[in-house]
């Protein structure tokens, strides 16, 4: 049977995601049985793909606040990869327990979906914020709380807030939001050809070249590579060190991509994560 690792508990985000890429495997082949185990954290689920679990669906990017810092930083170290991305539509609601608005002291919201929502919050008076793991997790601790809290969830997830006094059924910042997600493996996805592909690659500069981003830039501009986004990390070996975390159009093997990854291999260490078939949005 195939497991997926994914942030849980069930109904989070990941969970959906999991589950649209899992209806999306048994279309393709009906056969086999997939079954998804939940982690508290998204370090966690990380680490489980390749150990409890054969594949994990983790959040990587989303429309209005960008990278997910944990995921990336595990991404930049990682011998696992990247073989399938999902977009997801994300929509937050509003659920207090509390008689009236104005009785509001205590709001729950994961740490990814504060910024989300941030209009919302930063309209809020006299709360105490808590920043959780996953939305499940906020209309839990919300419930456990009381009179006194509300929380940030999910709009899916709305059927389980049966004790909630006040709802404001949209509370995200911008209409189209969406999260990108990515299926991580052990084992690379073998090419398809006539599918567009995208494909992730980390370079590492932990000599602290100088023109390191000049020279990656050049590299694939000579050879027509469309660059769909660079986000710098740092190396933790020292200021103003850091990795490059790049995507790009087009499967590594293409050969364009092949001759500007070649170029830039001769000077950086260079780990490819992923050529995968790219996501429609």
């Amino acid at each position: 049977m195939l497991t997926i690792a994914t942030l849980g508990p069930k109904d989070t985000f990941s969970d959906l995601a999991t589950k649209q890429y899992i209806q999306a495997i048994q279309d393709k082949d009906p056969v086999p049985c997939a079954d998804i185990k939940y982690y508290s954290t998204l370090s966690q689920t990380f680490q489980a793909v390749g150990k409890d679990c054969q594949l994990g669906v983790l959040p990587i990017e989303n429309l209005s606040e960008g990278y997910v810092q944990v995921v990336l930083d595990q991404l930049l170290d990682t011998k696992l990869f990247v073989i399938s991305e999902l977009l997801l539509p994300i929509q937050f609601s509003f659920v207090g327990f509390c008689e009236q608005f104005s009785d509001l002291r205590d709001l729950y919201v994961q740490f990814v979906a504060h910024g989300q929502c941030s209009e919302f919050i930063n309209g809020l008076e006299g709360v105490r914020i808590h920043n959780t793991q996953s939305n499940i997790e906020s209309l839990v601790l919300a419930q456990q709380k009381g009179k006194s809290a509300g929380a940030i969830i999910p709009q899916h997830a709305l059927s389980h807030a049966t004790e909630a006094i006040i709802v404001d059924n949209d509370v995200t910042n911008y209409a189209n939001n969406q999260t990108r997600f990515l299926v991580l493996s052990e084992t690379p996805q073998a090419r398809i050809l006539g599918k567009e592909y995208k494909t992730t690659l980390v370079v590492n500069n932990k000599q602290d070249c100088p023109g390191v981003l000049g020279s990656i830039v050049s590299a694939f501009a000579m050879q027509k590579v469309n660059l769909t986004s660079i986000m710098s990390r740092p190396t933790r070996s020292q200021i103003g060190n850091y990795h490059f975390f790049i995507d790009i159009d087009g499967h590594q093997e293409e050969e364009h991509i092949a001759s500007a990854l070649v170029e830039i291999q001769a000077q950086y260490a260079v780990t490819v994560i992923g050529s995968y078939i790219k996501a429609v949005s």
